[in-house]
Order: structure tokens, then C-alpha cells, then sequence
């Protein structure tokens, strides 16, 4: 059976390890919209979700810890800049590390190149909705004036969801094929 829209298969969020990260980036999305920051709870026990899922898979115990610290390592050095520019929160930066700890370096980064598509899209979505297009075009133009900006989002919806499509277009069928690219 497949229940695929758009190209992705949404029959992957089925498998437990994707499930489970689904639901974490569902409730840090809520919970950042709602008080505007992530709980390192959420974080840190998510991140340890990842390592008991991959310790639970066939393989040495020793390159599950090495493919989960490297992939939260890799996850929050993608976020690191835009922290250090206060274009995102600390647990934004944390909840990217939590992240590549499911999924490991190489994915992360796949990941987070659509989170920060996602990112935009949203942000001027957003940016449409609360002000329309005048501001908008008016900061587009030469002619605009500098001196404000268009307001903040909560960027864990843009996490979930960018990271949600890669799992959903790249993750291991359940037939066990895998459509990870390179694998």
C-alpha cells in the first residue's frame, strides 16, 4: 500500500523511528508557537530517543553513538550562524541537533537546506498575512526604508516541516529498500 501525495511517502511516518520524531517535531512546533521557545526536555530527551532508536538497529552499539553525536553535532552547527545573528533561538539551534541525531550527518544537512526553504516560504506567508503586500514590496524596493522589520515567526513549525518532507521523500521504504540518497 502506498499513500503518497506529492511525491512523498507519508506511510514512512509509520515506521516507529520516524513516527516518534514526528510526534517530537509536532510538539515543539506547538509549544513554540505558543510561548515562543522549545523546551531543551524536548531537546535533550529527543536526542536521546535517537540514540536508544539507533542502538536498537543491527549494527555495532559503538557507530550508533558516533552516527547520532555526529548528526547533532552537524544539525546544530547548520543553525549555529543564524543563532549567532539572533535570527533564531537557542532551542531552534537545539531542536536542529535533535534532528540530525535522528537522522546523521549527511541527512541533516539534506534536512536543513528544506527546513530553511520551508523557512522562507512561511516567513512570507506570514509576512503576508499580518501585513499585506504593501510593507512587503515597500522593503523590497530600493526606495524602502531599512529601519524596521517584518516581524518574528516561531521557526520550530519550519523545522518540523522541512524536516518532515525530507523524511517523507528520502527515508528507508518499509519494504526495506531505502531511497536515502547515496545509500
Amino acid at each position: 500500500m502506498n499513500l503518497s501525495i506529492l511525491g512523498l511517502d507519508l506511510l514512512v511516518l509509520a515506521q516507529p523511528r520516524w513516527l516518534m520524531l514526528a510526534l517530537l517535531l509536532l510538539i515543539a512546533a506547538v509549544i513554540d508557537a505558543w510561548q515562543w521557545r522549545i523546551p531543551n526536555a524536548l531537546t535533550f530527551g529527543g536526542s536521546l530517543a535517537a540514540l536508544g532508536s539507533s542502538l536498537l538497529e543491527p549494527g555495532s552499539a559503538g557507530q550508533a553513538v558516533l552516527t547520532v553525536l555526529a548528526g547533532l553535532s552537524v544539525g546544530m552547527l547548520l543553525m549555529l550562524p543564524l543563532y549567532l545573528i539572533r535570527a533564531l533561538g537557542a532551542g531552534d539551534v537545539k531542536l536542529m541537533g535533535m534532528v540530525g541525531a535522528f537522522l546523521g550527518v549527511p541527512h541533516a544537512v539534506g534536512a536543513a537546506l528544506l527546513v530553511f526553504i520551508t523557512g522562507g516560504v512561511l516567513a512570507l506567508l506570514l509576512t503576508l498575512y499580518r501585513n499585506g503586500w504593501q510593507p512587503l514590496m515597500a522593503r523590497l524596493l530600493p526606495l524602502g526604508s531599512p529601519s524596521e522589520g517584518l516581524g518574528r515567526m516561531p521557526y520550530g513549525a519550519s523545522i518540523g516541516l522541512g524536516t518532515l518532507i525530507y523524511v517523507c521523500a528520502f527515508a528507508p521504504t518499509a519494504a526495506g529498500g531505502s531511497r536515502w540518497p547515496g545509500v
